[in-house]
């Protein structure tokens, strides 16, 4: 791993991880964005058949937590792809919780559209960081290799066992002559 990544993915990541330990300790932070949304999914999740236990808090911290394990695997490269796009996923830095721009107005706005620049920053750079191969192919890259070494292998393996059932086949006939004549010879 190159020196820029060593030191970019934990600061990118950092951020991530904090935001993420903040909603594990007060998952009312996160309800108090859109209290009428999370009290419907609240009362969906009380009506089905989902354990007692299982409410939009626990959604809350169960979210975080994924978050930290992604932020925290990210940061010491392992996996970083996959984590990279579980951050993307399950973490929006605080775009839900943002205010009505156009409800505000002088300082308040220019911080709050500032704040949402960083965070737009922030998901870009996870964006890019989940595409990043680091000098190794990607994937779907190696399966088709892959793919593309094993019909070659398969193609030469075929062309040799052609030329040996072909080259049995002449033993087989030349077999059969010999035979038919040793035939022949017992019988005149």
């Amino acid at each position: 791993m190159s020196l820029v990544r060593r030191i970019a993915r934990p600061l990118l990541a950092a951020p991530f991880i904090l935001e993420g330990v903040r909603s594990f300790r007060q998952p009312a932070r996160q309800i108090d964005v859109a209290p009428t949304a999370f009290e419907k999914a609240d009362s969906v999740l009380a009506e089905s058949s989902a354990p007692g236990f299982v409410n939009v808090r626990t959604i809350v911290r169960g979210t975080a937590a994924v978050t930290i394990g992604a932020g925290v695997l990210y940061a010491t490269n392992r996996a970083p792809r996959v984590a990279a796009a579980t951050l993307l996923v399950t973490s929006s830095v605080g775009w839900a919780g943002r205010k009505k721009i156009w409800e505000l107005s002088g300082e308040e706005r220019i911080q709050e559209l500032q704040s949402m620049l960083v965070d737009a920053g922030l998901l870009g750079g996870m964006l890019l960081a989940a595409v990043d191969h680091d000098g190794k192919p990607s994937v779907g890259y190696r399966v088709n290799k892959f793919v593309e070494r094993s019909q070659k292998a398969a193609e030469k393996k075929q062309r040799q066992l052609e030329k040996k059932a072909s080259a049995v086949e002449k033993k087989a006939k030349g077999t059969s002559k010999d035979v038919q004549k040793k035939i022949a010879a017992q019988q005149a």
